[in-house]
């Protein structure tokens, strides 16, 4: 039996059995999703929602107040940056922020491994909104900014499940190249497993599921866009698979989105200036 089959059947019996933490998602943040989801989305009830999480809360003034906003009076009221922002935005900036709590671990190895896994979601999610906006989706634009910040959120649970295996007594420290080879074999199955246990849309857990592979769901614009944005990232290197090889202009999901090569490069910029801003 190779290393990384041992890996993979050793991941796999975790998940069956009882033993297993995954992460999870924060209670403050679905319920405001679930809140912006409503016909009657209410201002005064987001806001008690936001106050019960001071981070939360810190980030949604931080983004109200900051230079892309320059002009515009100072905010001091969460009611007051919910008007400013939106109801959609709010929402990303939950999910952002609620995210980003499940990338970190005090273990060197995984660390560095979630660091750079933190980097290239992040990325793909502002390159997700820029491209649904940009390709004719201005609807869609903050849910695959969503999709883009989960679509690899398999990949973090599988490293907590390994890192938690290499602190027992029941594995050895795994080499990386096995490690990469079992998250990309597990990490779309069980990302959208995770999804579900968390409830999350259907939507979600099609763009998990559909990020495998040449063929898509063509008729699925958030996936095209999620492959898309995942595929700059890899050639821009703001990824845990970087391959500068990769060519967005002729690649199927930019066909069907309908997006030229100058718009292209305006993605790889926008990409770039996303990384460099973490």
């Amino acid at each position: 039996m190779t290393d990384e089959t041992s890996l993979i059947d050793m991941i796999n019996d975790r998940l069956q059995s009882d033993g297993v933490e995954l992460p999870v998602f924060d209670l403050v943040a679905k319920r405001v999703y679930d809140e912006v989801q409503k016909k009657d989305f209410n201002v005064d009830k987001m806001t008690r929602l936001l106050e019960k999480d001071p981070a939360l809360t810190g980030e949604v003034l931080r983004v109200a107040n900051s230079s892309f906003y320059k002009g515009l009076g100072e905010v001091t009221r969460i009611s007051d940056a919910i008007v400013r922002l939106g109801a959609k935005h709010i929402a990303s900036l939950a999910m952002a922020t609620s995210q980003k709590r499940i990338y970190s671990t005090s273990h060197p190895r995984f660390k560095r491994r979630l660091l750079v896994l933190w980097k290239h979601v992040s990325a793909a999610a502002f390159g997700c909104r820029w491209l649904a906006r940009k390709a004719g989706y201005l609807d869609l634009a903050d849910q695959c900014f969503v999709a883009g910040l989960l679509h690899d959120v398999g990949k973090v649970s599988l490293l907590r499940i390994i890192e938690d295996m290499e602190r027992s007594s029941d594995a050895h420290a795994f080499s990386d190249a096995v490690i990469d080879i079992s998250l990309r074999e597990l990490y779309c199955e069980h990302g959208a497993q995770l999804l579900a246990l968390w409830n999350l849309p259907q939507v979600f857990r099609d763009v998990m599921q559909g990020q495998k592979g040449e063929s898509f769901d063509e008729a699925n614009a958030t996936l095209a866009i999620v492959r898309l944005a995942d595929k700059a990232c890899a050639r821009e290197n703001v990824s845990d698979l970087p391959d500068p090889s990769v060519c967005l202009e002729t690649s199927r999901e930019a066909q069907v989105l309908g997006l030229n090569e100058i718009q292209l490069a305006e993605l790889q910029i926008i990409l770039e200036d996303a990384a460099a801003a973490m």
